[in-house]
Parts: structure tokens; C-alpha cells; sequence
């Protein structure tokens, strides 16, 4: 069967909006990581993350992670064949984004923030635990059938990157989200050699998330 002119239209909007939510949300967090006071940039990134996942979720479901992708798939609230167009997106989106606030910061006469080195087993725990939190939290708000028509998910979701990056950002840089980790890595934040880091953490974060998800709504609870 052929998909019509309209519906590959309607596709293509989730992926743009993928991309305009990652773009937005690391360059928030590249613009801020070296606020003064360093809560700030906690505070901002999760605003930005309230922002875009209320503006959002209706058209893509509001991901702009990765981690959150795979989590959605393994839940069955993302069709495998949205799955790679949607992390394309995403660190498409990131990318530019850091490569933009590169620039801006760089205009202005601004200190690139010094690189984090990196503790490998603390590091995967912190980033791994930080994920499967946030993870968690965006699915049991969003595709749980208890909390079906809720208004609070987008409060919840960014409210929880706040939490996690201010109990785990002494550690890591606090990304929880791999699009995240690129834009840290290419903007000297974190160093190439342990972008592995955040990517094995994240993304198993978010696969452990909806197993978890699954376990405690029980067997037979409906997806919204």
C-alpha cells in the first residue's frame, strides 16, 4: 500500500520537530554549561526541556533523545521504521547546535569551559541511573494508561532532568541523553575519548527505563 503525498508530509514534520526540539535543548545546555552560578545551566535546560516537550508532543511525542526513542520503540509507542530517522534528527540537531553556540560564544571573546575528565565506573553509574530516572519518568507520564490526558507531563519531565543533573553533574557533565553528550563532546566539555561513556549508559538507560515501565504499570497495562 502506498503512502499518500500528505502522510509522508506528516512524517517528515515529526522528524523536523525532533530536530528543532535537539537543536534548541543542546544549545541551551552549550550556552549555559559555564553559568555562574552552575545551577543555572540545570535550571535552563530543564525550562527549555518543559518548553519543547509541551510544544512538541503532540506532533513527534516529544523525544529529542535518543534514549527516549529507544525506550518509546521498545514500549511500542514508536514504529521501528521512525526509529533511526528520529536519533537522525536528533543528533543532527544537536550537532548544529553546538557547532552554532561554538561560534557565538567564540564572537564574544568567551573562555571555552575546560574539559571534564572522567571517571569511567562512576561516570556509567551516574549517567546510567540519571537516564533510567528520566526515561522512566517521561514514560510512565506519557504512555502509561492511568496518567492518560494528564497536564503535568511536560512539568514532570523537566522537572526530572533538573533533579538528575543537580545529584549527578559533579560526576558527569549531566547529559542523560546521547544528543546531549555529542553537543558537550564537540564543544570540549568532555573529551572524545569518553563519549563511549555516555552513549552505552544512555542508551541502555533508556532500554532498562522501559522494561522498568512496563514491569510496574504491570503485564497488561494499555499504552496510550
Amino acid at each position: 500500500m502506498k503512502t499518500s503525498k500528505q502522510e509522508q508530509t506528516g512524517i517528515f514534520r515529526k522528524y523536523v520537530a525532533e530536530f528543532i526540539g535537539a537543536f534548541f535543548l543542546v544549545m541551551t545546555v552549550c550556552m549555559t554549561i559555564k553559568s555562574e552560578p552552575s545551577w543555572l545551566s540545570a535550571l535552563a535546560t530543564g525550562l527549555m526541556i518543559i518548553a519543547i516537550t509541551y510544544s512538541g508532543f503532540q506532533i513527534s511525542g516529544g523525544h529529542f533523545n535518543p534514549a527516549v526513542s529507544v525506550a518509546s520503540y521498545l514500549r511500542g509507542k514508536l514504529d521501528a521504521g521512525d526509529l533511526l530517522p528520529y536519533i537522525v534528527a536528533q543528533f543532527l540537531g544537536g550537532v548544529l547546535a553546538s557547532m552554532l553556540a561554538g561560534f557565538l560564544l567564540s564572537s564574544q571573546g568567551a573562555i571555552a569551559p575546560a574539559t571534564i575528565d572522567l571517571e569511567v565506573a562512576p561516570a556509567l553509574i551516574s549517567e546510567l541511573l540519571g537516564t533510567i530516572l528520566f526515561v522512566y519518568v517521561y514514560l510512565n507520564v506519557t504512555t502509561a494508561k492511568k496518567t492518560k490526558g494528564n497536564e503535568f507531563y511536560g512539568l514532570a519531565i523537566g522537572g526530572t532532568f533538573i533533579a538528575c543533573h543537580y545529584a549527578f553533574s559533579a560526576i558527569t557533565a549531566g547529559a542523560f541523553n546521547p544528543a546531549i553528550a555529542l553537543g558537550l563532546t564537540m564543544a570540549d566539555c568532555t573529551s572524545w575519548s569518553s563519549i563511549w561513556i555516555f552513549l552505552l549508559a544512555n542508551l541502555l538507560g533508556g532500554a532498562l527505563a522501559a522494561f522498568i515501565s512496563q514491569y510496574v504499570n504491570g503485564p497488561n497495562a494499555e499504552v496510550n
